[in-house]
C-alpha cells in the first residue's frame, strides 16, 4: 500500500489522502472507517460501500455515480460539485455536508438526515426525498423538478430562487421555509403546511394549495394566477401587491387579519370564503366570484367590484367608503348601476 499524505486545512482539520482502489480494498477486508479522507476528484463509481463512515471526508469534484452508500455516515463532508448520479444514499446521514452545485439527480436520499445541509445550487432533479430531514438545509437556487418529497421534513428551510416546478409537496412540512422568488408553477401543494413561510415574489402559478395551512404565510408580489386555494387555511397572511387573477379561493379559510391591499383578483373565484376582517383596500375585484362570502369587519376601502358577483354575500360592520359597484350584483340579486 502506498504511504499517506497528511494534508492539513485551514481549519486545522487533518484528512488522510487516499485513492479509489485502496477505498474499496479495505472496505472488502472489513474496514469501515474512513472518516476525514481526502479523497477530492476521484472515481469511485459503482461499488458498495454501504454503512461506511465517511464522516468529514472530502470528495469535491469526486465521481460517486451509481455507489451505493445507503446508510453511510457522510456528516460535514465535503461534497462540492461531486457527481452523485443514481447513488443510494437512503438513510444516509448528511447533516451538515457540502453538496454545494453537487449532481444528486435520480438520487435514492429516501430516509436520510440532510438537516443543516448546504445544496445551493445542486441539481436533485428526479430525486428520491421521501421521509427525508432537510430542516434548516440550505437550497437556494437547487433544481428539485421532478423530485419526491411525500413526508419530507423542510422547516426553516431555505428554498430561495429554487425551481420547484411542477413537484409533488403533499403533505410535506414546510414551516417557515423561505421561498421567496422560487419557481412553483404547477406545483402539487394540498394539505402542506406552510405555516410562516415566505412566498415573496415567488411563481405561484396554476399551483395546487387545496387544504394547505397557510398561517402567518408572505405572499406579497407573488403570481397565484390560475392557483387553487380551495379549502386552505389563512390567518395572518400577507397577501397585498399580489397577482391572483383567475385562481380559485373557493370554501378557503381567512379568519383573522388578512392583507389583501392592492391585491389584483380580477376574475377570481372567492365564493363561500371566509374574509372576516381582512383589507381589501385599493384591490382589484373586478368580474369576481363572491357569492355567499363573508366580509364582516372587512376593509374594502377604494376596492374595486365592477361585474363581481356578490349574491348572498354578507358585509356586515365593513368599511366600504370609495368602493366602486358599477354594474355589480348585489348580496340581494339587484344589478348595481
Amino acid at each position: 500500500m502506498q504511504e499517506h499524505k497528511v494534508l492539513r486545512h485551514p481549519a486545522k482539520l487533518v484528512r488522510e489522502e487516499m485513492n479509489a482502489e485502496e477505498i474499496v480494498w479495505r472496505y472488502g477486508q472489513g474496514d469501515r472507517n474512513f472518516s476525514r479522507a481526502e479523497l477530492q476528484r476521484e472515481d469511485i463509481i459503482q461499488v458498495n460501500l454501504s454503512e461506511a463512515n465517511f464522516s468529514r471526508a472530502a470528495f469535491d469534484w469526486a465521481n460517486l455515480s451509481g455507489t451505493d452508500l445507503s446508510r453511510a455516515n457522510l456528516s460535514r463532508a465535503d461534497l462540492m460539485y461531486a457527481r452523485l448520479i443514481s447513488v443510494k444514499l437512503q438513510e444516509a446521514d448528511l447533516s451538515a455536508a457540502d453538496l454545494s452545485e453537487a449532481d444528486l439527480s435520480w438520487v435514492n436520499l429516501q430516509g436520510a438526515n440532510l438537516a443543516g445541509a448546504n445544496l445551493s445550487g445542486a441539481n436533485l432533479k428526479q430525486t428520491n426525498l421521501i421521509n427525508a430531514d432537510l430542516r434548516g438545509a440550505n437550497l437556494t437556487g437547487a433544481n428539485l423538478v421532478g423530485a419526491i418529497f411525500t413526508g419530507a421534513n423542510f422547516s426553516r428551510a431555505d428554498l430561495s430562487k429554487a425551481n420547484l416546478s411542477g413537484v409533488d409537496l403533499t403533505g410535506a412540512n414546510m414551516n417557515r421555509v423561505d421561498l421567496s422568488k422560487a419557481n412553483l408553477n404547477g406545483a402539487e401543494l394540498t394539505g402542506g403546511n406552510f405555516h410562516k413561510a415566505d412566498f415573496t415574489r415567488s411563481n405561484l402559478r396554476n399551483a395546487n394549495f387545496q387544504d394547505a395551512y397557510l398561517q402567518g404565510a408572505n405572499l406579497r408580489r407573488a403570481n397565484l394566477r390560475g392557483a387553487n386555494l380551495s379549502g386552505a387555511v389563512f390567518r395572518e397572511v400577507s397577501i397585498s401587491l399580489v397577482t391572483l387573477s383567475e385562481f380559485n379561493l373557493q370554501g378557503a379559510n381567512f379568519s383573522s387579519r388578512v392583507d389583501f391591499c392592492s391585491a389584483n383578483l380580477t376574475g377570481a373565484n372567492l365564493s363561500e370564503a371566509i374574509l372576516r376582517n381582512a383589507n381589501f383596500g385599493y384591490a382589484l375585484l373586478n368580474q369576481t366570484f363572491l357569492m355567499e362570502v363573508s366580509f364582516e369587519g372587512a376593509n374594502m376601502t377604494d376596492a374595486c367590484l365592477q361585474n363581481a358577483d356578490l349574491r348572498g354575500s354578507i358585509f356586515r360592520n365593513s368599511c366600504l367608503s370609495g368602493i366602486n359597484l358599477t354594474e355589480t350584483i348585489m348580496p340581494d340579486g339587484s344589478l348595481h348601476p
